[in-house]
Formats: structure tokens, C-alpha cells, sequence
């Protein structure tokens, strides 16, 4: 029982968990630059986790366009707390902005 209301969401959770590993895949490629450490460590990533998250997301997902603009959405507020917190850039009130319209407009696709 629980499994079958897992398997109705899982595309989000799917989502999710690939926008979260794209994060982690590009880390080391704004750390260290581009060397064969940090692009080793992309292909390793996108290959093993999040290329196949994003595809059975994709599958599974009553529309295209609602894993498409989560995805978006979420990589986009990823970075931005990656920004903040991660790197300690400098964010401005523009980008808050931002950020906010781009998840209540994920939130609004996928209702």
C-alpha cells in the first residue's frame, strides 16, 4: 500500500534527488576549476545517479512540462543557497525575488 502512493510521487522525489546531485557533481568544478579531478567527479555523477533520475522522472510524470520546471526551479534554488551559504556571494534582494517566483510558479504547475 504504502509503495503504491510512493510510486505516484516518485517522479518529484526523483527530481529532487537528481537537482541535489547536479549540486553536488558541480561543487568541485567551482572549488577547483576545470581540472580532471572536478570533471571526473561530473561525469561520475551524471552518469551514475542523476542521468538516470532525470530520465525516470521524465517516465513517470503525468506532463513533461511539470518534472521540467521543478527541475528548473529547484536547480535554480540550489544554486542560490549554494551561493549564499556554500560560497558566501553576495545575494541581493532581486534574487529573493527571484527565487520566490520561480518556486511558487513550480508550485502552481505541479497543482
Amino acid at each position: 500500500m504504502f509503495l503504491d502512493i510512493l510510486k505516484n510521487q516518485l517522479w518529484w522525489i526523483l527530481q529532487i534527488t537528481g537537482s541535489v546531485g547536479v549540486y553536488f557533481a558541480l561543487v568541485p568544478g567551482k572549488k577547483y576549476g576545470l581540472c580532471w579531478k572536478s570533471y571526473l567527479t561530473y561525469l561520475f555523477f551524471a552518469a551514475t545517479i542523476c542521468g538516470w533520475m532525470f530520465l525516470k522522472s521524465y517516465e513517470t510524470a503525468p506532463s513533461f512540462f511539470q518534472p521540467w520546471f521543478l527541475g528548473t526551479a529547484l536547480l535554480a534554488l540550489i544554486g542560490f543557497l549554494a551561493s549564499m551559504f556554500y560560497f558566501e556571494e553576495t545575494i541581493n534582494t532581486i534574487n529573493y525575488v527571484g527565487a520566490v517566483l520561480g518556486l511558487t510558479g513550480c508550485v502552481l504547475l505541479i497543482l
